[in-house]
């Protein structure tokens, strides 16, 4: 499915709660929510079956771009950061190789984007989708080199890191719209680096874009298209 396609179908699901959108009448059979809420990412799978989606392992969700959601208030305004990808075994190819940034996984995982925040209650049930934006690096020349030179710093940084004699180690590290930081749980997965030949850090890490880049969307700092 093109990411376009999603677009006069998601104003059918804005500010309608979860447990009524389950049942909602473009579906073929009721979404059991109960089925996917063990599962991590829920508002972005319960939203993948109402797209019509299939889950899989592919680095983008749809076929030109990915489905970002992101747990925040009535508003709009983000209440955290959002996950983006993981570092993993990506390490050495982000941070010790001569890729550019839009050579990268990462910039694949953000080159086409469709954000889609969600007001989260105390349950599942009660949660729902606020209108949704859809931004492209492609037409977004600014953004892109405000990314690029995002990653340029990150990679400056995570090099300082490794090359401290006292720690060598990760930590969380940030630019302008993104960052670095731990993203994990038990049992945890360090990172290895092939390229310096021992671990870099004690838990999992992933890309995240911080709350400002939400921000900055909602405010139109960004140029992004509504999905209205």
């Amino acid at each position: 499915m093109k990411i376009e396609e999603a677009f006069k179908v998601l104003p059918k699901f804005y500010n309608i709660k979860f447990g009524d959108l389950k049942n909602h009448e473009m579906l073929a059979e009721p979404i059991d929510l109960a089925s996917i809420k063990k599962n991590k990412g829920f508002a972005g799978q319960f939203l993948e079956r109402l797209l019509g989606l299939t889950l899989s392992n592919q680095i983008r969700d749809f076929d030109n771009g990915e489905l970002k959601t992101n747990k925040s208030y009535p508003d709009g305004k983000p209440m955290e950061t959002m996950a983006i990808t993981q570092v993993g075994r990506q390490f050495d190819e982000l941070f010790y190789s001569d890729k550019k940034f839009h050579e990268t996984h990462l910039y694949q995982k953000i080159e086409s984007i469709l954000y889609v925040p969600a007001v989260k209650g105390n349950k599942e049930e009660e949660w729902y989708f606020l209108p949704a934006y859809y931004l492209d690096l492609r037409d977004n020349g600014s953004l892109k080199n405000i990314l690029d030179n995002d990653f340029e710093l990150i990679k400056e940084k995570v090099h300082n890191l490794m090359n401290d004699t006292e720690d060598g180690m990760l930590h969380t590290v940030s630019g302008q719209y993104i960052q670095i930081r731990t993203k994990d749980s038990k049992p945890y997965h360090p990172i290895y680096s092939q390229y310096l030949g021992r671990n870099v850090s004690n838990k999992g890490f992933a890309f995240y874009f911080k709350k400002e880049f939400m921000i900055a969307i909602q405010e139109k700092s960004i140029p992004s298209i509504a999905i209205l």
